[in-house]
C-alpha cells in the first residue's frame, strides 16, 4: 500500500540521490525537504507582500494539493568564501552554476516518479523567473520554503535553515496529498532575536540593504558586475552573485 509517508521517503532519496549523482561533495551537503499545502493561504498573502504577479500553487498547477520545498546547503569552504573576496567569489559562482543546472535534473526525477504514482506535477526553474527589467518574479522559492517551515527570514532577506542559508532552494508543485509541516522554524538571525549583528548591512557593497527595505536594483546591478568578471576570468557563464550578505552572516554554515 503507498502512504503518503512512503511517498515522501521516496521523494527525498530521489532528490538525496541526484545530487549524489552530481559528485561535487567539495560543494555541496545533503538536501533538506519540507512541504506546504498548495491551498496554504499564506500563498495567497504573498500577492499582498511580494506583489500581484506572484502565482499561487493552483495557478501553476490548478489540482495542485502540495508544495514540494527543498534547500541545498554548501559546503563550509563555499560558504565562507564570499565574505574575504573583492567581488565575486568563484568558489559561490561556480556552486551558483553547477546547483542551478543540476536542478532541472532533480525535478525531473522527482517529476517522474510522482507521475508514475498517478500524480501531475509542476517544476518551477531555480533561478531568473522574474522579468529584468522590473525585477518582479512569478514565484519566490524562498517564501515556499518560509510556508513550508524549512527555514526563516533573516535581516539580509534570506531563509536561515537547519544547515544554514548558504545554499540554493527550489519547489515543485503536486496533485500528490503529502504531510505539510505547520509548526515554524525557530529563527537564527541575530538581528531578528535581540536586535545585534547586522554584519549584512555592513558589507553590502552598493549599500542594497537596510534594515527596513532593499534596493533591489542595485543589488542586481552588483551581480551583474560580478557575472561580467567571471565570463571575462574563468569559464562560468549565467553567475549573477555576490553572496557577502549570507556569507558574512552567523549562521550561514550550520553543520
Amino acid at each position: 500500500m503507498i502512504t503518503n509517508k512512503s511517498v515522501e521517503n521516496g521523494i527525498e532519496q530521489i532528490i538525496a540521490d541526484s545530487l549524489y549523482d552530481l559528485k561535487r561533495p567539495d560543494l555541496f551537503r545533503k538536501p533538506i525537504v519540507a512541504y506546504s499545502s498548495a491551498l496554504d493561504e499564506r500563498y495567497a498573502q504573498l500577492k499582498e507582500i511580494i506583489g500581484k504577479w506572484h502565482l499561487n500553487p493552483t495557478e501553476l498547477l490548478p489540482d495542485a494539493k502540495s508544495v514540494i520545498s527543498y534547500f541545498v546547503p554548501f559546503t563550509k569552504e563555499v560558504a565562507m568564501e564570499p565574505k574575504n573576496v573583492e567581488n565575486g567569489s568563484f568558489l559561490w559562482s561556480e556552486s551558483y552554476q553547477e546547483i542551478n543546472q543540476h536542478f532541472d535534473q532533480i525535478n525531473q526525477a522527482v517529476a517522474d516518479f510522482l507521475t508514475k504514482l498517478g500524480y501531475s506535477t509542476k517544476t518551477i526553474q531555480a533561478t531568473h523567473t522574474y522579468d529584468p527589467k522590473d525585477l518582479k518574479s512569478m514565484w519566490s522559492h524562498r517564501s515556499a520554503a518560509a510556508i513550508a517551515g524549512l527555514g526563516a527570514f533573516g535581516l539580509n532577506r534570506m531563509l536561515i535553515t537547519e544547515k544554514g542559508s548558504a545554499g540554493r532552494l527550489c519547489t515543485i508543485i503536486t496533485s500528490a496529498p503529502l504531510h505539510a509541516n505547520l509548526i515554524p522554524i525557530d529563527n537564527k538571525c541575530l538581528y531578528v532575536k535581540n536586535g545585534s549583528c547586522g554584519l549584512c548591512l555592513k558589507i553590502c557593497p552598493v549599500k542594497a540593504l537596510e534594515a527596513d527595505s532593499f534596493k533591489k536594483f542595485a543589488c542586481q546591478d552588483e551581480v551583474n558586475k560580478n557575472e561580467e568578471l567571471m565570463k571575462k576570468n574563468t569559464n562560468l557563464k549565467n553567475v549573477d552573485t555576490c553572496g557577502k550578505c549570507i556569507s558574512i552572516c552567523p549562521v550561514a554554515y550550520i553543520e
